[in-house]
């Protein structure tokens, strides 16, 4: 069980009871170790869907979820946390990918953020609720970029070239 997220794996858990957790009304749970309030919720997606999951409350910020997904040995908190972050922080995640392609030292953790994210899509994973075309287009301009530079890290795992694709 993760510190902070329970999920199934291949739809394989549904009911609070499932994840070790009591029901406690409808969209909620408690740990009957600790009495933490577990909140029930789409996780992250492997391809066949969101899988089934709880978080508990209350909901860590952006940094913590981040640095869950980046370093957890815990495959829930990992997961669970990268879920969050593409449904609640994507704006702050493009931040995050951007300062991690650029910094030579970290191209261990931009390979995670590709294979984790799936960065190698182009695609908008920012919000466009209250945004103007131009900021839209501009995030979608941003992410685009993301993922060209995934894409030749991809290509190129295993290799060594500086320790970061902006270091060629």
């Amino acid at each position: 069980m993760g510190n902070y997220f329970v999920m199934s794996m291949r739809f394989n858990k549904c009911n609070a009871s499932d994840f070790g957790l009591i029901s406690n009304g409808m969209n909620t749970a408690i740990h009957p170790n600790d009495n933490s309030i577990w909140i029930k919720t789409a996780l992250y997606d492997f391809g066949w869907g969101k899988e089934n999951g709880f978080y508990k409350t209350p909901l860590p910020n952006f940094d913590t979820l981040f640095e869950l997904a980046l370093y957890s040995t815990n495959r829930e908190d990992m997961y669970g946390a990268a879920a969050i972050i593409l449904e609640k922080f994507a704006d702050e995640l493009l931040c995050q990918c951007e300062i991690v392609a650029n910094d030579c030292l970290q191209a261990k953790e931009f390979k995670k953020l590709v294979e984790l994210f799936k960065l190698w899509l182009p695609e908008n994973r920012c919000s466009v609720v209250q945004k103007t075309y131009e900021q839209i287009q501009d995030d979608y301009a941003r992410w685009k970029k993301i993922s060209e530079i995934a894409k030749k890290y991809s290509k190129h795992t295993g290799k060594e070239y500086g320790g970061s694709l902006y270091c060629w």
